[in-house]
């Protein structure tokens, strides 16, 4: 699953959760199935931050990299 769809999809079990008159078993799912792609999302994030730093070692040296406020 895509960072992407991830976001998208916990974005759709909090609002459902939100929900004042959803039953409890159902509630249980959705927080289960939440912290599912929660998990999956964290994942996806620790890989992009790999490819990344990667990236970086690679290209040490060739670039002066500078923070985005200049400084």
């Amino acid at each position: 699953m895509k960072i992407e769809e991830a976001l998208t999809k916990l974005e759709e079990i909090t609002a459902r959760l939100e929900k004042t008159d959803l039953p409890l078993e159902e509630a249980i799912e959705l927080f289960e199935i939440g912290l599912n792609v929660a998990a999956e999302a964290k994942k996806a994030l620790e890989g992009a931050r790999l490819r990344v730093d990667q990236v970086l070692e690679r290209t040490r040296g060739t670039f002066d990299l500078e923070a985005l406020d200049g400084s």
